[in-house]
């Protein structure tokens, strides 16, 4: 809790496949995965109720509006987030999402879809956020406004394992780092 975990390697080096594993979207040949102490394996549901995972591509549904796309992601989970309308406008207002609320995710620009694609991530209060290469091509701004995202959220308590192949950007939000190589570290 609080504190950034760092994922460094090259493309290709197992970071993306990290996560995957991580957040179940892949399984496991071998081995265990827990996830705040839940085995992944053997209990799923419990173990994605705690984690929010913003991927590298953008995978909002663009019939939907901002709002929308936020109300939608917290129906998805059971139980259902508390009072999802009020944490909704909440995140809206946190990520500076508020006044594109009633837009299309496509009509934003590539650092607020990815304001979206974090907050969506939040909605259901996860413990733990898993984030995939953020800012992979944002321009200079963006990306320096998704790091002061990112040091919010860890001050306000949320565990974060971030996957880049940006030095500085490893360097500037990690609290710990693990270098990767063809999947090992």
């Amino acid at each position: 809790a609080g504190q950034v975990l760092g994922l460094l390697g090259a493309n290709g080096a197992g970071k993306t496949t990290t996560l995957r594993l991580c957040y179940g979207f892949l399984q496991p040949d071998a081995g265990v995965i827990r996830i705040a102490g839940i085995d992944r394996r053997s209990n799923p549901e419990s173990a994605s109720r705690q984690v929010g995972v913003c991927t590298q591509d953008d995978t909002f549904d663009t019939d939907f509006t901002v709002r929308d796309n936020l109300e939608q992601v917290g129906r998805y989970f059971r139980p259902r987030p508390l009072a999802l309308k009020a944490k909704v406008s909440a995140l809206l207002e946190q990520f500076g999402l508020d006044r594109y609320a009633d837009a299309k995710p496509d009509t934003l620009s590539g650092g607020y879809r990815r304001r979206l694609m974090l907050a969506r991530a939040l909605v259901h209060e996860p413990q733990l956020l898993f984030l995939d290469e953020p800012t992979s091509g944002l321009d200079p701004q963006a990306r320096l406004e998704v790091w002061e995202l990112v040091d919010t959220l860890r001050r306000e308590g949320l565990g974060i394992v971030l996957t880049t192949h940006y030095m500085d950007e490893a360097e500037r939000l990690s609290d710990e780092l693990l270098v990767l190589s063809e999947g090992r570290t």
